[in-house]
């Protein structure tokens, strides 16, 4: 595992369990470092299948990890401001840590 995956899974390992539940209604950054940010990118109303090939149906909040733009980390700099986990289609009743579990299938790097 490289510098820029260890990074990715601090970051998806520290996302406190109140950032992870509870979804406002509006797209934005829910959480946020120096190298990546937890995105809403809008509630989801459209059946999506998810990495792990499951369907949701009855909509959900997208939620994808991003780079930003001011990463101190070399190998991050080229992909800001793509997303690097995700998307997860979270409904709203999971648990932090199959959000988790969720984000780190959808590894991209």
């Amino acid at each position: 595992m490289g510098k820029a995956s260890k990074a990715l899974q601090a970051f998806i390992d520290n996302i406190p369990d109140s950032k992870l539940t509870g979804f406002p209604e509006g797209a934005g950054t829910i959480y946020t470092d120096q190298d990546f940010r937890l995105d809403m990118q809008g509630a989801s109303c459209e059946e999506r299948m998810l990495m792990t090939k499951q369907k949701t149906t009855s909509g959900g909040y997208n939620l994808q990890i991003q780079v930003n733009r001011g990463t101190k980390v070399t190998t991050l700099k080229p992909l800001a401001p793509q997303t690097v986990a995700g998307p997860v289609i979270a409904t709203g009743t999971e648990t932090a840590s199959v959000i988790r579990a969720n984000f780190v299938a959808t590894m991209k790097i």
